[in-house]
């Protein structure tokens, strides 16, 4: 079940990344990426239902509060991400009766790039569990000086590089709906697009993973 749900995560932020180039796709790209994520989030959700009756539960618990903190804004800022792709769709949902405005897309913009935070701050909560399929699978057991050493030698190339895309990336400008008139090059950079993006993830993991393992259990 665990690798199902991951699969889902990881698809998601797969698709949430394609739909993120889009001057390089196009809006009609953009619009069919953006229905197929929300279609699998849907799923995610049924697979999932029985989350939803432990909400309540374990707020005094300080790893459980972060994590149920996190997978409720993401499902908020998915909830707006939504909205805001009806409202500006002129495609998928051209037919419905609602007016697009400058404002509406910067929204658009900001909460697709608060999704991005936080669908790698979701994917940091399944952190320990992913060390331990990749021991499983890689035959490593015990504690190794030298995993280790590359573990957190890796862990900081991931969270420079991704504090180095957030500058490169411009997330300040989208997240405080500042209009700008820089556009990303695809025909010269369309792989570092990706890289960048990708390395915000993985920092944003990394930070939700390192905070839940400095909280007390219980």
């Amino acid at each position: 079940m665990f690798l199902f749900c991951l699969f889902l995560d990881l698809m998601a932020a797969c698709l949430l990344l394609a739909a993120l180039a889009y001057d390089w796709l196009g809006n009609a790209a953009h619009e069919a990426i953006g229905t197929v994520l929300f279609l699998l989030l849907i799923a995610h959700g049924i697979f999932n239902r029985r989350w939803y009756g432990t909400i309540a539960k374990g707020w005094r618990e300080p790893r459980r509060a972060v994590a149920k903190t996190i997978t409720l804004f993401l499902l908020m800022t998915m909830l707006a991400l939504g909205v805001t792709s009806a409202i500006i769709s002129q495609a998928v949902f051209s037919f419905l009766p609602l007016t697009s405005t400058p404002t509406s897309r910067q929204i658009h913009a900001l909460v697709a790039y608060l999704a991005l935070l936080t669908v790698g701050a979701h994917l940091g909560l399944h952190g320990p569990m992913i060390m331990g399929l990749v021991r499983r699978w890689s035959g490593v057991a015990g504690n190794s000086k030298l995993r280790t050493f590359a573990l957190c030698a890796m862990a900081a190339v991931i969270a420079a590089y991704g504090i180095h895309s957030l500058h490169v990336v411009d997330v300040m400008s989208k997240l405080f709906m500042r209009t700008t008139l820089e556009f990303w090059d695809f025909e010269t950079s369309t792989p570092a697009f990706f890289l960048h993006h990708v390395a915000i993830v993985g920092l944003c993991a990394l930070l939700s993973y390192c905070l839940v393992k400095l909280l007390p259990k219980a």
